[in-house]
């Protein structure tokens, strides 16, 4: 069913319908942390020659990951890569040109744990752990074309900054750098930060600004890009930022004291085009994709979408979170959680938009079971992080509840998604 991005015939009757027919949809842990599947800045999934890894986090904080076939079959048990610290230390996962995987979990406020496949395309033998990050957490990683490692992070002296480190192939990781700086000078502060790169070795990076002090919200998001491997970064008119950026050097997209947002993750088209997801927590607003097309950002509204996935109040956003990626072949997929309620409570249901007309319109489609009683949420999709490219990307999500604490005493699902070949 297609429907217009804006101003749309809604989905009828979505919440009585049933999940689409996917491919394989594949229980694999029972035993998920309460944000086995988050960040969204976090990519978990990648696949090289018709096989496909999986990863998660367990409860305990425990990073697994596990391979599995073109047809959804596992090739391997789970592989348990490392422990962290809680609910906030799951892994971020790329691929560099010649088939060894890269990952990066554990910490909360502290060093990342580091480690890269003995062989190529292989989960079940790695390398020793190394540490890298400062005072790190939500880790978000690239590899280019010439192997070369780029990671960004929350990190650094508080009031915690957006930072970046990069390694190449046969190098050592350089020092760690502020990309951007809070406007706060003290309190809790919290960034969106979500790389991906382009067929060109080009880095773009999505983030918001939240902190406590001034604004109590995310009141801000921006984007930068770096065609030099992380040297200079440029804000989207192509004006080269100080390092560390401030909020009035970032030319942010949106800035204001009455919204709440927060980012999703970018990904771009092969034509260069650049979409990001936005999330808004305010009363009356949509959740957006917004793209970024000769030079101008534009949004498209995807709260009208699936307004039928949430029973409630009209002025109510169900949109909880968007996870964003564009195919080798330019079709736009935008994983959803959607439903009523605070973030992860019972009902919500994870959705999956497709767009074959770069987001003119979508098909919609309800990814898990209906459960009214534990929700279906954190969807992470597989993207653009490394070498090769995806085209139809894979899924993961959580089944289960958040709980109370980064270290609550609850075990979740993690659901494995295989999307179908013929999907609208």
């Amino acid at each position: 069913m297609l429907m217009s991005a804006v101003g749309l015939a809604l989905l009828a009757a979505a919440a009585g319908s049933e999940p689409l027919a996917l491919e394989t949809r594949v229980t694999v842990s029972e035993r998920g942390s309460t944000r086995g599947t988050a960040y969204a800045a976090a990519n978990k999934i990648v696949t090289i020659d018709g096989r496909t890894h999986v990863s998660w986090l367990d409860s305990g904080s425990i990073t697994m990951i596990q391979t599995f076939d073109a047809s959804g079959e596992a090739l391997t048990e789970p592989v348990e890569v490392g422990r962290g610290l809680d609910n906030h230390g799951g892994p971020a996962l790329c691929a560099d040109s010649q088939g060894h995987l890269h990952i990066f979990f554990g910490p909360h406020h502290g060093p990342f744990q580091y480690r890269r496949t003995v062989r190529p395309n292989d989960i079940t033998e790695w390398a020793p752990v190394e540490e890298i990050g400062d005072t790190a957490t939500y880790p978000s990683v690239v590899c280019d074309s010439q192997d070369t490692l780029h990671l960004v992070y929350r990190g650094g002296a508080a009031p915690w900054k957006l930072m970046y480190q990069r390694k190449p192939k046969e190098g050592a990781w350089t020092p760690p750098v502020a990309l951007m700086k809070s406007p706060v000078e003290k309190g809790y502060t919290q960034w969106g930060n979500a790389l991906t790169i382009d067929a060109q070795d080009r880095l773009h990076l999505a983030f918001h600004f939240y902190d406590v002090e001034l604004h109590k919200a995310g009141f801000a998001w921006s984007y930068l890009y770096s065609d030099d491997g992380g040297v200079t970064w440029r804000t989207a008119s192509g004006k080269p930022i100080e390092l560390p950026g401030t909020i009035e050097t970032c030319e942010p997209v949106l800035n204001g004291d009455a919204i709440d947002l927060r980012m999703g993750n970018c990904s771009v088209a092969p034509d260069g085009v650049v979409y990001a997801t936005v999330l808004h927590y305010t009363k009356g607003s949509s959740s957006e994709l917004w793209k970024l097309e000769d030079g101008k950002w534009t949004a498209i509204a995807l709260t009208p979408v699936v307004r039928e996935f949430c029973a409630g109040p009209a002025d109510a956003n169900p949109v909880r979170e968007a996870v964003v990626h564009v195919g080798t072949d330019g079709t736009v997929y935008v994983a959803l959680t959607v439903g009523a309620g605070s973030w992860g409570a019972p009902g919500q249901e994870v959705a999956l938009l497709v767009s074959r007309d770069a987001g003119a319109t979508f098909s919609v489609h309800r990814v898990s079971p209906v459960d009214e009683e534990t929700p279906n949420w954190l969807p992470n999709i597989e993207r653009n992080v490394g070498r090769p490219f995806v085209d139809r990307p894979h899924l993961v999500y959580t089944h289960g509840h958040p709980g109370e604490t980064c270290t609550p005493d609850i075990k979740t699902e993690i659901v494995f998604v295989t999307l179908p070949a013929d999907l609208p």
